[in-house]
């Protein structure tokens, strides 16, 4: 409750703030309108090269080839005590959609995007551990 107070109080100092900052006479006009100009947005010779993946050095590369790979491991202890018969058509899914991150982390794993198959391994991760708990 403390902390919405002081956020609407700092809102309402911003505004006004910002509101004084730009009064003007009210009913004196400003004079003619001048005529907008837009401005001409200049194609660049040739497209910057496209990054496929972040930029890592080599120990954070491995420290993310190492995280991957244990949570590659985990979700897939964790996927072999579910019964896949007995889950209700939402838990299939989720069950579905962690199979999913599972496959994809292996494949980033393979064309050594270590980054992007870390953060597909920790979600398949989260999701099989959280199904999990509500299977016990």
């Amino acid at each position: 409750m403390t902390a919405m107070r002081l956020l609407s109080s700092l809102f309402l100092l911003t505004v006004l703030m910002v509101g004084c900052a730009q009064s003007k006479a009210a009913g004196v006009p400003s004079g003619p309108a001048s005529p907008q100009s837009y401005p001409i947005r200049e194609e660049p010779s040739s497209p910057p090269p496209r990054l496929l993946s972040s930029q890592v050095g080599r120990e954070e590369e491995e420290r993310l080839k190492q995280q991957a790979a244990r949570s590659i491991e985990s979700t897939e202890q964790m996927v072999r005590q579910i019964n896949a018969k007995r889950l209700a058509k939402d838990q299939e899914e989720v069950l579905s959609t962690i199979r999913s991150f599972q496959s994809k982390a292996k494949e980033a794993l393979a064309l050594k995007d270590f980054s992007r198959a870390s953060t597909l391994a920790d979600k398949a991760r989260i999701l099989a551990k959280e199904l999990l708990t509500t299977l016990r």
